[in-house]
């Protein structure tokens, strides 16, 4: 994504790709689509990038994905919920989806 775009310039294109979108802290934005979370913000350059961890929403809670080396998990705050497949593959479409919107380089 171009550097120097403005937090509304970057909020009209995630909305277009149909993600909710709602201001974080600091400048930041939160992007959300089928229970995943992503916060976003301005690097020194100018360019958005993701900050912290996706996050999933299991029963009401905002989850990161632990890996166990067995098996991964959704983790928040000492509670521990099994990650399945169909998730997994999920959490990948929207990470790519944030990535394409933001213009960067995916694997």
């Amino acid at each position: 994504m171009r550097k120097g775009l403005s937090a509304a310039d970057v909020q009209k294109k995630f909305e277009e790709a149909g993600f909710q979108v709602t201001p974080g802290d600091s400048g930041s934005l939160e992007v959300k689509k089928n229970n995943f979370t992503r916060r976003l913000a301005p690097d020194k350059s100018g360019a958005w990038i993701p900050v912290g961890y996706p996050l999933f929403n299991v029963r009401g809670l905002d989850c990161e994905l632990e890996d166990r080396g067995y098996q991964k998990f959704w983790f928040h705050r000492g509670r521990r919920f099994p990650a399945h497949l169909k998730e997994l593959k999920a959490l990948h479409q929207f990470e790519q989806e944030v990535r394409f919107i933001l213009g960067l380089k995916s694997l």
